[in-house]
């Protein structure tokens, strides 16, 4: 009777005691849309956050300069501050050039802030770009920025 008592007991608590979770294994964060475009081209880039990405860019007539590809909403924004790119190069005597120079270049269109800060820049919607076209136009907007720079020497 003992026997049968001490077993119930046994498989009653046995029944009842949850059982061990398995961990779960960590998941990898997701690669966003921009993530995964920007690897497809190659360029070495930084992530910023989630909608900024920088790339690192040389020229001959820059030593060193950055293409941001900013991500809002559905549309892509690759572009380049030409005010930080070429510091004290740029004022009010430069902006009619700048603007001519839109008539030079297809995709990349230059462009001035409210606070005179110039800019060359492409606006992209997703549903229209792929890796290939996206190269492109960074490298279209790292060139543009490279010629002006020269221009403005």
């Amino acid at each position: 009777m003992k026997k049968l008592f001490f077993l119930c007991c046994l498989l009653f608590s046995v029944t009842i005691t949850p059982a061990q979770t398995k961990p779960k294994p960590s998941a990898k964060a997701p690669v966003g849309a921009m993530q995964k475009l920007l690897a497809g081209t190659g360029l070495p880039f930084t992530i910023v956050s989630d909608s900024l990405a920088v790339i690192p860019y040389e020229g001959r007539n820059i030593a060193s300069y950055q293409v941001l590809v900013q991500k809002v909403n559905d549309l892509y924004i690759i572009y380049c501050n030409l005010t930080e790119a070429l510091p004290g190069k740029i004022d009010e005597t430069k902006f009619k050039y700048l603007l001519e120079q839109n008539d030079h270049f297809d995709v990349v269109k230059i462009g001035l802030g409210n606070d005179n800060t110039a800019y060359v820049r492409a606006d992209l919607y997703r549903s229209t770009l792929n890796t290939t076209l996206l190269l492109r136009i960074i490298k279209q907007v790292a060139n543009v920025t490279n010629i002006i720079a020269g221009d403005l020497k």
